[in-house]
């Protein structure tokens, strides 16, 4: 290979070598840490708490009767801006006593045992607590009930859920 053919290969490799060390020139540079602490979640946890039970304890209801399930569950709720709604399946439950009329309700008491009001869609705001849930299960069975209406059946209530929901 002649001169002039190396020195242009040469020429070129140098060059190729200066633009593409281009982009790695460093200047100072420096870097600091910071501390942004530490973000953890809340709980809301709902659990059985007092037994239920049926007062008066009747095994078999008749007209006239009217009898009142109540049970007691605990929530615990720790978090910020915490709202929840409370709902039961009460209502999908079929009732299969004819005549017979089942109502619920549901009570939140904070740790001081005051009632906790829900605002008007239905959403408690629960601070950083202990609560009871009251759930509450009316079952009355009108003397105005006559004939063999509602006679030898029954109703399951051994599948009633209550839930805690967060909401925004």
């Amino acid at each position: 290979m002649n001169k002039l053919v190396k020195g242009s290969i040469a020429g070129a490799a140098g060059v190729a070598l200066l633009l593409g060390g281009a982009g790695t020139l460093a200047l100072w540079n420096d870097s600091a840490s910071i501390n942004a602490g530490t973000v953890t979640s809340g709980v809301l946890d709902v659990a059985t708490g007092t037994a239920g039970s049926w007062s008066p304890d009747l095994d078999l209801i008749v007209p006239g009767d009217t009898i009142v399930y109540t049970e007691t569950l605990d929530v615990t709720a720790t978090g910020d801006n915490l709202n929840a709604t409370i709902t039961t399946n009460i209502g999908s439950i079929t009732n299969n006593i004819t005549g017979a009329v089942v109502t619920s309700d549901i009570v939140v008491r904070d740790s001081a045992n005051d009632v906790v009001v829900p605002n008007g869609s239905g959403e408690y705001a629960l601070g950083d607590g202990d609560y009871t849930v009251d759930v509450e299960l009316t079952v009355t069975f009108p003397s105005t009930v006559s004939g063999q209406t509602g006679q030898d059946l029954s109703t399951d209530f051994s599948a009633i859920t209550v839930t805690v929901t967060q909401v925004a």
